[in-house]
Parts: C-alpha cells; structure tokens; sequence
C-alpha cells in the first residue's frame, strides 16, 4: 500500500492543485501568485513519486507482506474523473466546476477509507466489515437521494415531451406497474433478492432510457411555444379577451389592507374613490417609490379592464444592420378582464415624480379618454 510519506506529499500537491483552480477561477491577475502555486505543485509531485518509488526508504519482509490484503479500487478513476469536471468547469459552467469538487472530495474521502480498512488487521473479512461498518451509512442515503432525483428528472422529461392526454396514461400505467411490483414482493417474502433488484434495476433504466430519448426530442410543441411567447410572464392590456392572461380571470378579493384607492367603471364613467374623501375623484396621489394597491370594480355590463400607465422607458432595439437604437417605449401595467359585478385588485410601483414627460393615470383599456390622472409627488 502507500507509504507515510507518500501520502503527505501527496495530500499537499493535491492541495496545491486546488488552491491553483481556486486562483484561476477568483483572481483576474495571477502572476506570480500562480507561478509560485505551479512550482508547488511540481515539488510536491516530485517528492511523492519518489516516496513511493522508494517505499520511504524501507524494505518490507516477505514474511510480513499484506498484499493479498489488497483490493481492487475504483476510486483513483472516480478522482480522476473528478479532475476532469474542475478542468471543463473553468470554460463551462460553475455547476460543472462545484459538481467537479464535490465528486473529488468523495472519491478522495472513499479512496481513505478503503486504505485504512485495509490495514487495519490481518484478516480481509475484519477489514471489509470495519469499512462497511463506518460508510455504509452514509454511502446508503446518499445513493438513494442520487437515484431518486435522477429517476424524478428522467421521468420529468418524459411528461414534458408527451401530450397532455399521454401522460395521464404514463402516469396511470407507472401507478399500476409500482402497485405490481410492491404485491408482488409482499406475497411472496422469500423472493430472491436478485429477482427484486432486477425488477427495480429494469424499471429504474426504463425511466432513466426513457428521461434520455425525451430530452433528445425536446418539449412538446406549445410548451416551446409558451416559453418562447412568454404567454404568462407579461399583462397584455388590450380591450380584447387574451387567450392566456385573462384564463381563470378573478372575480373577487379576500384582502383589502393598504388600499390607495378604488375605481369604479359605472355608467360609461371612470371614477376613484379615496379614503376620507366623500367624493368622487378624477386624481389620486401616489406615494413614490412606494408599492401602490388599485382595487377595479366593474359596475357596467360587460367585461373591462384597468390600465395603468407608468410612463416611458428607453430600451435599446438592433436596427437590421445590426446597431443599437435607442427607442422609447411604454410602461403599463393591467388588470385582467373583470365581469359586470366583480373586481380586481393591481399593484404597481412608480420611481419618478410626475412631469410633463412623465404623465401617470389610470384608464380602461380601449377607451382611453376615460382615465383618472396619478400624481405622484
């Protein structure tokens, strides 16, 4: 096995290795900080070869050897592996190069372990229990958590590739499949293992088989579709009825704290009422900077909703020749389409006091002569 000697100097190039990683990926300048490392690394290299070329300096009887103590390891490939996604890590992604640290520091910590089991006596099945004795717990429920989020994912993919329809039939068959298997291994308790960790192995590689093929295919087609319109991630303030925004439209409101005012659509007339004002008002004040609550009841037949509008915004548009362009546009904010008889509530924010650039009201989409002004002070 490895000697004393060995094993320091190797901890410390592996060190070296990582402090280096570590500099490359934080510090924009290296210089001689980076030079230093690399001739640490070298050292440390060196001396471990020769530790173990020379076995520290020592000579081992033959009587005493414990070769046949030995096993066969897999975890010098595993941190080898390890190494690789630090190196793809640099020029690909942070998940990569953490991904990459975290399989290392568990090859390294499994690869200790082993190696201290196994001198830990003469006997080979002493030495295999006290290794199981000492990791198998922890080995066990991380290996469980590993297989069932990949089991989750790959089955994630396969419902994001299918119909609508399709997966209420995967999901009933994957249901009737798992109720199979847990009967069949209650009827029958003296089953052989290797028959139940087939049956598991099998379904566990169909799922997995099946997640691969559907991230090959890719989403089904309106799913592509809604993420590239963003059909939920933005109002569409129009008079006319949205196919996406104004789905499930509410009608009514459970809470009604910290409410700026409410505007009431009544008569073909747009107007607010304002806590302690009696009358109706064609202008609120807004605080600034500050969330603003907007309670819109519709009391006219048919269906309205209230926009807000916030201003302008300069964003930049590439012309066709590729430059940029500089181009307002403006900010409103809306409610969805509320039925005679209901409301709705809008929350918005406004960072700038009004001016004669910056207009603030409130209006009812399609009809915007009829609008109550913002001040914002």
């Amino acid at each position: 096995m490895f000697s004393t000697g060995f094993k320091y100097f190797f901890g410390v190039t592996v060190l070296s290795v990582v402090a280096l990683i570590m500099s490359v990926a934080l510090f924009e300048k290296l210089a001689l900080v980076g030079v230093a490392i690399s001739f640490l690394i070298a050292a440390g290299a060196l001396l471990a070869g020769l530790a173990a070329f020379t076995s520290d300096g020592t000579t081992r009887d033959a009587n005493t050897s414990t070769s046949e103590l030995v096993t066969q390891s897999m975890w010098p490939l595993i941190s080898a592996v390890g190494v690789v996604f630090l190196a793809l890590g640099l020029v690909t992604s942070s998940i990569v190069f953490f991904g990459g640290i975290v399989v290392l520091l568990a090859a390294l910590s499994e690869w200790m372990v082993q190696a201290w089991s196994e001198r830990a006596s003469t006997d080979l099945s002493h030495n295999t229990a006290a290794r199981k004795r000492l990791l198998n717990p922890i080995e066990f429920p991380v290996l469980a958590a590993v297989g069932l989020g990949v089991v989750i994912f790959s089955f994630s993919r396969i419902m994001l590739t299918v119909n609508k329809s399709t997966g209420a039939v995967l999901f009933i068959v994957a249901g009737a499949l798992v109720l199979v298997a847990g009967t069949l291994f209650a009827i029958k308790p003296n089953l052989k293992r290797s028959v139940g960790a087939a049956v598991c192995v099998l379904g566990a590689l169909g799922i997995v088989a099946g997640g691969v093929a559907g991230a090959v295919s890719g989403e089904r087609v309106e799913l592509v579709e809604a993420a590239a319109e963003g059909h939920f991630s933005h109002a569409e303030c129009g008079p006319e009825e949205s196919k996406y925004f104004d789905k499930l439209a509410e009608g009514t409101l459970s809470l009604r704290s910290n409410v700026s005012a409410i505007v009431v659509y009544q008569d073909g007339e747009l107007i607010a009422n304002v806590q302690g004002i009696n009358s109706p008002q064609k202008s609120i004040t807004v605080a600034r900077s500050n969330p603003t609550n907007i309670v819109f009841r519709n009391a006219t037949e048919g269906e309205f909703r209230l926009v807000a509008h916030l201003g302008h915004s300069v964003a930049s548009d590439k012309t066709a020749a590729g430059e940029s362009q500089d181009k307002s546009h403006q900010d409103t904010t809306c409610t969805q389409l509320v039925a005679p008889g209901a409301e709705q509530s809008m929350t918005f924010s406004i960072a700038k006091p009004s001016s004669a650039e910056n207009a603030y009201y409130l209006y009812i989409a399609g009809s915007e002569d009829k609008k109550i002004e913002m001040v914002v002070p």
